[in-house]
């Protein structure tokens, strides 16, 4: 029973700290920052930066990073590099950015979605119900 004890706190504190820093490289914050406040601008591609790297496997993997151009609702002009997009524009191409006030240079092209927004509550749910049914499980055999 101890046994099970032990392994339902570590694995709960493994779930818990696994979904803050997939949350993180996610980005999750910045993008829940940028959508949280509902403002959109209209951007503009004013370049288009590649970036060539490499797969696990060895095989080339190009990166593409538009830098976009938008006003801000108090008319501030800020220029930021999409990192977060899963569309390129072309250069000269308009898209919608998301943005917070307090930080525009975090603006990003993604739309929200059910996942992004709850990514972290998600992950450490999921590991806490596995941490659950295997310390049952452990409690009963051992």
């Amino acid at each position: 029973m101890v046994i099970a004890v032990v392994y339902l706190v570590v694995s709960l504190g493994a779930s818990v700290i696994y979904g803050r820093l997939l949350d993180r490289r996610l980005n999750g914050p910045q993008l829940r920052a940028a959508w949280a406040e509902g403002l959109t601008a209209e951007a503009r591609c004013t370049a288009v930066r590649t970036e060539e790297g490499q797969d696990a496997e060895g095989g080339v993997v190009i990166h593409r990073y538009p830098t976009l151009e938008f006003r801000t609702a108090d008319g501030r002009s800020v220029t930021v590099e999409e990192r977060q997009s899963r569309h390129v524009p072309a250069e000269g191409e308009s898209v919608t950015v998301h943005y917070s006030a307090r930080n525009p240079e975090g603006a990003t092209t993604r739309a929200a979605s059910f996942g992004m927004l709850h990514a972290r509550a998600l992950i450490t749910g999921v590991g806490a119900v596995l941490a659950v049914a295997t310390a049952s499980v452990l409690a009963v055999v051992i």
